[in-house]
């Protein structure tokens, strides 16, 4: 059976060597030292990956689609009523590109620059902060940690330079 070699498995593998090399006295004390220390897994694989990000994605889509506070944008609300049944399941796959990307996955996102995908929606900054709002909601259903969660809201931030447009 071949296991996939990643960074993670090769640094365990080396750790355990070291140590047992260590113990009977074959490593001088200081190579222990310059041995790679294991590195804390990304946001994305604390969130689960891209399953549990695809989840989360999927239900705060969804929401926005019903969430009153953002249907009073009469471009999102037009574009909920006329164009939601055929693009969202696209927007859904893009959305969980993008995040994963911002989580540190394995992937790239590859949608058009946020600014021009939303630059039609004149969103403003508390449009975008109820998008937020939608997105840990759904973190909460899922039960995401505090932690992951507010690290995934600061980089979901990161965004609102592109996205808001609109002062009013």
């Amino acid at each position: 059976m071949d296991r996939q070699m990643d960074r993670r498995t090769v640094t365990k593998g080396a750790s355990a060597l070291a140590g047992a090399a260590a113990t009977r006295g074959l490593l001088p004390a200081t190579a222990e030292a310059t041995l790679p220390t294991p590195t804390e897994p990304s946001l994305y694989d604390r969130l689960g990956g891209i399953f549990a990000i695809s989840a989360v994605v999927n239900r705060f889509s969804d929401a926005i689609i019903r969430n009153p506070k953002l249907n009073v944008n009469p471009a999102l609300k037009a574009w909920n009523e006329t164009e939601a049944t055929v693009r969202l399941p696209g927007l859904k796959f893009m959305r969980t590109l993008w995040i994963a990307s911002l989580a540190g996955g394995p992937f790239k996102y590859t949608g058009l620059p946020l600014d021009e995908a939303h630059h039609d929606f004149h969103l403003t900054v508390d449009e975008f902060k109820e998008v937020g709002a939608e997105i840990v909601r759904a973190l909460d259903y899922y039960q995401v940690p505090e932690r992951e969660t507010q690290e995934l809201v600061d980089a979901y931030m990161t965004a609102m330079p592109e996205v808001v447009s609109s002062s009013t």
